[in-house]
């Protein structure tokens, strides 16, 4: 009796111990609530200022790429220096613009519109086609407040990554970010791309990050100009973008309306965000927090010994049925030096031991411990935990990793699961006989990090062997083949993601080297060199001109094997087929072909296959082409005797400098508009072309004989230097300069 009271008088001390937390802290939480609320409302402002900074500045980042990116696009340089207006040969490019144009717009949500405003020409070519900056205007941008004088003016100056704000034509507001192109040759502000982003969508994605109904969150430029505001108010409207300093928290008082004024910069641009928060909002919450406080301490202590004598005297009980439950199942009995707390667990003890296998639970929360942990190591970096306590044994200092990829199908579970049980064993006891191997399932994979002493690129062979004997015992004994990825040896437990990451970005590679097996070491040096000449394009496309469709392919095979002998990088390979795609469809167009583009089934530049298939595919394409072509040849055929005089008037007067369209449509007696016109109707080809190609043929030819490229030009009709290189390069993709020195 005298230990139970004792027990009794030890519970109801701590209930009024436990009750009396609270009250302290209630008086604790009282003095403080104000700075405290304070202080989480400044963080809340920096984080959500974090998270504006953040979002914002990574579509100004993409904005400014795409724009430096447009501004070094060949289309883009090339109908920049149109003067006047656009002819008939600037007609393609100004279709390939529209088509990138449209293509980053699709790729891109935040954007709402992108163009290009040709200085030179007046002309807008945008997502919507190629216009009149006039047309572009009346659509689009159409305001009292903005004219299109104005709307001119400034297209027409200089920018480089400014924002406008403007008013849209359909309702609403726009910003306009604008980056202008220099001509390389005389500094000459040619063209100006503007990439329009919706104000409406920036001002929905301020008004989702705020924490409070009563704030204000804003975008101001260097200017004061209030990029975005999720509202507009007086406090908005009295602050300036130097009075803001970043990463502060500063108060100010609006009308006897005090408030918190957070800034943060951005990375990308002269802008400041802004979060304006009325200490009204802040003092409302602290004020609710410290009438909870005061009631809270009002019933703790009117309740706090009342619910500890009820809590003792109802918590006791249960202790009290334990005893005499314990006792009536063989129980001993209580000792004088022993109260009913150490009596019960010395019993508890007892009857665990003998009814609980301890050691085969906690087996199994470490095998959970230890896969858990090594998934963490190898999809991310080590973060210096010891991994004795989880049985991780990587005790030397060097680490590979090896990925298996069972052949099975996703949808069928339970082979997959077979093959990575199989896997996971064998290669297990493989590795055991020369170095330390942890394995563990890292979603349809199994993951082998392999322990080694040192960094020698031996023992990567010793692995090769290993994995290789893998794949032949499970073929033989199993009927399945694994895929295997292996890394790069890497030093220390922090090169495990370094070396899981080489493996599992090698995927790619299988059916470029058309193989089950690839390692890191083996392709991470391919050099990627590209080389696919203009002339050989040429000579492509002259060959599907005139349905030459053996010619054709003995040129596309030159270039696949200039380009994919030996090892080859997968980026290199996706260009080749990228450029060669765009062959096929300049020599279908050439030859009168318009509709191969919707019409043929042309490879997937993203989906690498085996370079030997892709090969037969576009020699397929090839053909079909240029059946096609000479098959809408035979359809339009008609007498070419004149294209042919005039031909050879061309070669006999090609040196002389007054050569031109004119002059040969005088000499037979035609208008220039129409000798040109009835030439590309019988050669598909442009007539000025022609004479320009006539001219750099010659050229090229003095040139290899060693003449200098003064005398070059003048032997070819050019009246100067400067005219003949600008005509050689955009013809032979170099200079006249560094052909001589090729030479």
């Amino acid at each position: 009796m005298k230990n139970r009271s004792k027990v009794y008088l030890w519970m109801f001390l701590s209930y009024v111990g436990i009750l009396s937390v609270p009250i302290l802290l209630g008086i604790v939480i009282y003095g403080y609530t104000s700075a405290s609320v304070r202080r989480q409302a400044e963080k809340l402002n920096t984080s959500l200022l974090m998270m504006v900074q953040r979002d914002l500045d990574k579509e100004i980042d993409n904005i400014q790429k795409i724009s430096a990116r447009m501004a070094l696009d060949n289309n883009v340089q090339m109908a920049s220096r149109v003067k006047k207006d656009f002819g008939s040969e600037d007609q393609l490019t100004l279709y390939h613009l529209f088509n990138d144009l449209q293509a980053i717009a699709m790729s891109e949500e935040f954007i709402e519109d992108i163009f290009v405003y040709f200085n030179n020409t007046q002309k807008v070519s945008c997502i919507n086609g190629n216009m009149s900056s006039a047309m572009y205007y009346d659509l689009y941008y159409k305001s009292e407040d903005f004219p299109f004088e104005k709307f001119k003016d400034y297209m027409s100056g200089f920018h480089y990554n400014d924002v406008l704000s403007n008013h849209k034509k359909s309702g609403g507001d726009v910003l306009v970010f604008t980056m202008t192109i220099l001509y390389s040759d005389i500094g000459e502000k040619s063209a100006t791309i503007g990439i329009a982003v919706d104000y409406e969508s920036i001002r929905q994605r301020l008004v989702s990050m705020k924490w409070a109904e009563g704030m204000n969150v804003l975008v101001m430029d260097e200017n004061d100009m209030r990029i975005c505001a999720d509202q507009d108010n007086a406090e908005s409207q009295r602050l300036t973008y130097d009075s803001l300093t970043a990463g502060n928290h500063v108060m100010r008082d609006g009308e006897g309306k005090p408030y918190i004024v957070s800034a943060f910069e951005s990375n990308k641009a002269a802008w400041k965000y802004v979060a304006i928060t009325p200490m009204a909002l802040i003092d409302g919450e602290a004020k609710e927090i410290q009438r909870i406080a005061v009631l809270g301490l009002f019933l703790c202590v009117i309740t706090g010994f009342a619910i500890s004598g009820y809590l003792t005297r109802k918590n006791y009980n249960p202790v009290k049925m334990l005893l005499e439950t314990m006792k009536n199942h063989g129980g001993r009995e209580i000792e004088t030096n022993e109260n009913e707390y150490q009596w019960l667990n010395s019993q508890i003890n007892l009857f665990f031991q003998e009814q609980v296998n301890t050691e085969r639970l906690l087996s199994f929360n470490r095998k959970s411990l230890k896969n858990y942990y090594l998934i963490q190591l190898l999809q991310d970096y080590y973060d210096g935990r010891p991994m004795e306590p989880y049985g991780i044994e990587l005790k030397l200092d060097y680490n590979v990793v090896i990925l298996f990829e069972s052949d099975a199908k996703k949808e069928d579970i339970e082979e997959n699961a077979l093959q990575k049980f199989v896997i996971t064993n064998v290669f297990k006891e493989m590795c055991l006989k020369y170095f330390y191997v942890e394995m563990v399932e890292i979603g349809e994979r199994v993951a082998a990090v392999v322990n080694l002493p040192t960094g020698e690129s031996q023992y990567i062979q010793v692995l090769k062997e290993l994995a290789e004997n893998l794949q032949q015992l499970t073929e033989d004994s199993f009927g399945f083949v694994s895929k295997v990825f292996i890394g790069s040896i890497c030093r220390g437990l922090d090169g495990i993601h370094l070396s899981y990451q080489q493996a599992y970005d090698m995927e790619e590679y299988l059916n470029l080297l058309d193989t089950s097996f690839v390692i890191y070491d083996e392709v991470k040096n391919i050099q990627p060199e590209y080389d696919y000449p203009v002339d050989l394009e040429e000579k492509i496309i002259n060959a599907m001109r005139v349905g030459d469709s053996r010619q054709a392919v003995q040129t596309m095979r030159r270039v696949f094997d200039m380009n994919l002998a030996g090892q080859v990088s997968t980026n290199i390979y996706r260009c080749l087929i990228y450029d060669m795609i765009g062959t096929l469809l300049k020599g279908a167009n050439s030859g009168g072909y318009r509709e191969a583009a919707r019409e043929l089934d042309l490879p997937d530049q993203k989906a690498l296959g085996p370079v030997e298939e892709v090969k037969r595919q576009f020699e397929i394409l090839l053909v079909q082409i240029c059946i096609k072509v000479t098959e809408l040849q035979k359809e339009t055929s008609q007498d070419k005797t004149l294209s042919k005089n005039v031909q050879s008037f061309i070669q006999e007067n090609y040196m002389d400098p007054d050569l031109n369209i004119s002059i040969t449509g005088q000499h037979f007696d035609m208008t220039p508009a129409y000798l040109s016109s009835i030439y590309k109707k019988q050669t598909c080809g442009s007539l000025l072309d022609y004479i320009n190609t006539v001219r750099i043929e010659h050229a090229e030819q003095f040139l290899e004989e060693g003449m200098s490229v003064v005398e070059a030009a003048e032997r070819t009709g050019f009246r100067d230097s400067g005219t003949f290189i600008r005509a050689f390069k955009k013809k032979k993709g170099i200079t006249p300069g560094q052909l001589k020195k090729k030479i």
